[in-house]
């Protein structure tokens, strides 16, 4: 079969797109709809639902209209090219609907480019309508407002939370509740929006529902897709295993039959002589000479026989057993409490591994605000956010509470997480100083034992700020200054080690 170009196929709708106004375009119209770009490539199962509510599934060259919605499947993802140039890319689990994209040549005004993802992961490269009107491009999630700068952008949402990375240009992200941000086009100014510039390296976008303000995090790779290994499960108890039934006996049951033979016992008897008899010839037989009488030889009396005394056994002599050294008693020392400081993780279900994260709604009870994140966990405190620090002590060492980490590393272009181990951890505070020192093992099969070292500042709000070390590191000290938590990452040969702790004393 011979493929024609996407740009000669597409050619004439440009034409005829740049000759026609905005309104005629608009998203919502089944009739008519536009058709604003195509299908390049396609993995797996998605499938395309109209603006009348029409479904149909997506194979390579399937034209896309404005008001389309684009499904994928748990494997799918789907390329999409538009008219202007423009790419984007659909990940898997994701929905995406085309609102609006049109472009007039005689009044810019009516250029409208506008995407609404309700779920899952998409990649956005700004095309030629996109560049020249930038100030009318948009992207909405159910809790954010993206403004585009002629960006190439990530953008993850799981209808709770928004994360939004940049690789080129900048994007503009505000609280979609704002007033006016909901229908408008391009970036919304309301004074809670947040800039997110190609420059700022190692930084990404993080807004929640719960939160006012977007917030800059550390920066973790969105079009990663998690592979789940096998780790080392909890001890816990296991159920009893229910009793089965053999269905050959219930058919053929046992003793239906009797027994035909008794056991019997052999008996030996014996006889003793009680006397001795003397025959005596009869009278009819020959008579025989008479014989000398003997003399009468007295008769010797019996002398009893002695019962014989059995010999008991000589009893052996048992080797004497030596005494044993009593063994000390081993004091095991459980994990400190933690409860003033909490993290809630960004997903519904826990990740392998993970053993410390909550939800936000476990989280946020006690009155305990968020203080910090890393974009895959959000730290929340008792007490209010601008409270001090409350400590009269110079200096205090803390115990590992509970961490969770995990390795992030490439595989022929996939990025793949896997789960690692964290002991040996240690932490101390020197308030006098305002300053803290920590050091932890994390260990994986695929790279052994790699040590994570942070040290930085303690501010008068008790947040945690590293300036050296192996690793960065950031987080908060309850406002007692009895417990501790923060998160660090660290690049090493075989990928990106990350984590979160919680400490106490």
């Amino acid at each position: 079969m011979i493929t024609v170009p996407l740009f000669l196929r597409l050619a004439p709708l440009a034409a005829l797109l740049l000759a026609l106004t905005g309104p005629a375009h608009s998203a919502g119209a089944p009739d008519g709809a536009a058709m604003v770009g195509e299908a390049t490539l396609v993995i797996g199962v998605a499938k395309v639902i109209s603006a009348d509510g029409v479904e149909r599934s997506v194979d390579r060259g399937t034209a896309i209209r404005v008001g389309d919605r684009i499904e994928t499947g748990a494997g799918g993802h789907v390329h999409l090219r538009f008219v202007d140039g423009a790419r984007l890319s659909v990940r898997p689990a994701s929905r995406l609907q085309v609102e609006n994209y049109s472009r007039a040549s005689d009044a810019s005004a009516l250029t409208a480019i506008k995407f609404r993802l309700d779920e899952g992961v998409v990649r956005s490269i700004t095309g030629a309508w996109g560049e020249a009107e930038r100030d009318r491009f948009r992207l909405n999630t159910p809790v954010a407002a993206i403004g585009v700068k002629g960006t190439d952008f990530v953008v993850k949402s799981d209808g709770e939370t928004t994360l939004a990375s940049v690789y080129a240009g900048a994007i503009m992200l505000t609280p979609i509740a704002g007033v006016g941000c909901q229908t408008s086009f391009g970036p919304c100014l309301n004074g809670s929006e947040k800039l997110l510039s190609e420059d700022m390296k190692g930084q990404m976008l993080s807004l929640s529902r719960l939160q006012a303000t977007p917030q800059l995090v550390p920066a973790v790779d969105l079009l990663a897709q998690r592979v789940v290994r096998p780790v080392m499960a909890e001890v816990g108890p296991r159920p009893d295993l229910a009793v089965k039934i053999d269905p050959v006996q219930i058919g053929n049951p046992v003793g239906s039959r009797t027994e035909t033979a008794v056991d019997k016992t052999v008996v030996s008897e014996s006889r003793a002589v009680d006397m001795v008899a003397v025959q005596v010839a009869s009278a009819a037989q020959v008579t025989q000479p008479a014989r000398p009488v003997q003399p009468v030889v007295p008769v010797q009396p019996v002398v009893p026989v002695q019962p014989v005394v059995p010999v008991q056994p000589v009893q052996p002599v048992l080797p004497v057993q030596p005494v044993l050294p009593v063994e000390p008693i081993q004091l095991v020392l459980l994990p400190p409490e933690v409860n003033q400081l909490m993290w809630a993780r960004l997903v519904a279900v826990a990740a392998d591994g993970d053993t410390i994260s909550r939800s936000f709604a476990q989280s946020m009870q006690n009155g305990r605000q968020s203080v910090i994140g890393n974009g895959a966990f959000t730290l929340f405190r008792e007490g209010a956010s601008t409270a001090l620090l409350a400590n009269a002590e110079t200096s205090a060492n803390f115990r590992l509470a509970g961490a969770t980490a995990s390795l992030v590393w490439s595989d022929r272009g996939s990025n793949v997480v896997e789960p690692a181990r964290v002991d040996n951890g240690t932490f101390s505070v020197d308030f006098s100083r305002s300053t803290y020192t920590t050091q932890l093992n994390v260990s994986n099969a695929r790279f052994g034992v790699d040590s994570v070292a942070s040290n930085g500042v303690v501010t008068a709000g008790g947040m945690l700020q590293s300036t050296g070390g192996s690793a960065g590191s950031a987080g908060a000290l309850s406002l007692d200054g009895k417990e501790a938590a923060y998160f660090f990452v660290k690049s090493i040969a075989a990928g990106q080690l990350n984590g979160i702790t919680l400490w106490g004393r």
